[in-house]
């Protein structure tokens, strides 16, 4: 029998952020990886809380081959040090429940990716020209240390910067490979302890094969 002329729909990934950073980013490097065989779609959820996004990112793993969970910990930290209610109620306490429940759910295992970024998503930036382990208790402390870098020095956290001619995605390309080994040194995500520097990009890379 003569082989079917129709190609196989391409997969399809989509990556679930709790801030516009994730998207710019997400968005560069889907321009400047024009070879991938899948499609990305950065999404951004309408409300921003855990449990929100939890059920966001459940929604997408019916529709989609695969969905990254980009999660953000400053904000997390910050708010279960403010939090008031029941011990188990708090941020920290709802994500760690999450993110076992990724871990034991045979069919989340299989289509879920949690990421985390401890602080931000500045400190995967960082380590693209820093090798490093330091846990930064703000976003804005990363961003301090991101300027002191070529080629960097120049860094905004807005839209118009990650997405003029020389994009971020463009301009730390060369860097990649030592970002994705900066990535590893700094560990895994752990739920019972989240003041330490983390960032688990590199998942990214190695799931879409840059």
């Amino acid at each position: 029998m003569p082989k079917s002329s129709k190609q196989s729909p391409r997969k399809t990934y989509a990556f679930v952020g709790d801030g516009e950073t994730e998207q710019w980013y997400l968005q560069m490097l889907k321009k400047n990886e024009t070879k991938l065989t899948v499609t990305i779609r950065p999404e951004l959820p309408q409300k921003k809380s855990i449990e929100d996004q939890f059920a966001y990112v459940q929604e997408l793993s019916v529709i989609h081959d695969k969905v990254f969970w980009m999660v953000d910990l400053d904000v997390v930290i910050r708010e279960t040090k403010a939090f008031k209610g029941p011990k188990g109620q708090t941020p920290a306490s709802i994500l760690g429940t999450k993110y076992k429940l990724l871990q034991t759910d045979k069919e989340l295992k299989k289509k879920v990716v949690f990421i985390a970024n401890t602080p931000c998503l500045e400190y995967w930036i960082l380590l693209h020209v820093v090798q490093t382990t330091k846990y930064f208790d703000s976003c804005d402390k990363v961003i301090a240390e991101i300027k002191k870098h070529a080629p960097l020095t120049e860094y905004d956290k807005t839209k118009k910067y990650y997405q003029q001619a020389n994009d971020i995605y463009k301009r730390l390309k060369p860097y990649l490979n030592f970002a994705k080994k900066n990535s590893g040194k700094t560990g895994s995500f752990n739920p019972d302890n989240l003041e330490r520097g983390v960032s688990e990009m590199k998942k990214i890379f190695e799931e879409l094969g840059i």
